[in-house]
């Protein structure tokens, strides 16, 4: 047996994952606070959505977005039970973007990138991806894969360029025109041998880069970050018409 905060959230949850992962999930995360679906009540409820079922939800979508859907469903869950107020923060619109003397302050203009630089993509991340479209000539659409992607622990510059090198949105790089030359020319190379993902180590930072076409997605990341995970991120990337 269920009760009624159990249901709602349930329901509301199929919407975001297939009706058995919501069920799945949301039982696995009740379980961990040591609390039962019929029994739940509505301040549970809160903890849970912002605590395991956040975890979980995340490990199945990007973090960004599990976290906006997790934030809509505790908001209903507020307004239908108003002594159970939301225990998600506001979202920042940025990332909170490390310091980096490398990044922020010219550290990255006598960057040199060569194909020897880069390891390609691994088959372990290429399976059981949920594509994510934008069209890149948009600046809104710029925008919010920036979002997207600075959610991510230890991320601390984006840039999106066109393959010639062109820049067309950034976030924290002020010296982003011989970055964006660097990564355009290994793009175009690397699309030649069919490539779309690739990784270099440099000085403690990584630099992930994702040619699309006739654009290219570049990360710089401190060395805190979960390489896999962006990695996945960069590989459900996609240019739409």
């Amino acid at each position: 047996m269920t009760n009624a905060v159990y249901t709602m959230i349930a329901r509301a949850l199929s919407g975001v994952v297939s009706e058995r992962a919501a069920e799945t999930m949301l039982r696995a995360a009740l379980r961990e606070q040591n609390v039962q679906p019929d029994t739940v009540t509505a301040q549970e409820m809160q903890k849970v959505l912002s605590g395991s079922l956040l975890t979980r939800l995340s490990s199945a979508m990007p973090a960004g977005r599990a976290r906006q859907e997790l934030q809509r469903l505790s908001a209903q869950l507020a307004s239908q039970y108003p002594k159970a107020p939301t225990l998600f923060e506001e979202l920042e619109p940025y990332a909170a973007w490390d310091e980096s003397p490398e990044v922020t302050h010219g550290g990255w203009v006598d960057l040199n990138l060569s194909a020897d630089d880069f390891e390609f993509d691994d088959p372990e991340y290429t399976s059981g991806l949920i594509a994510r479209s934008y069209r890149l000539e948009n600046p809104q659409e710029q925008e919010a894969l920036i979002l997207e992607l600075a959610r991510l622990n230890g991320v601390q510059g984006i840039m999106i360029c066109r393959s010639s090198g062109e820049v067309l949105s950034m976030r924290a790089l002020q010296d982003a025109s011989r970055l964006s030359g660097a990564v355009a020319a290994t793009a175009m190379l690397f699309q030649k041998q069919g490539l779309s993902l690739m990784a270099a180590e440099l000085g403690g930072q990584t630099v992930c880069v994702r040619p699309l076409g006739a654009y290219c997605v570049a990360v710089v990341a401190g060395p805190q970050v979960n390489v896999g995970r962006l990695l996945v991120e960069l590989r459900q990337v996609q240019v739409s018409a």
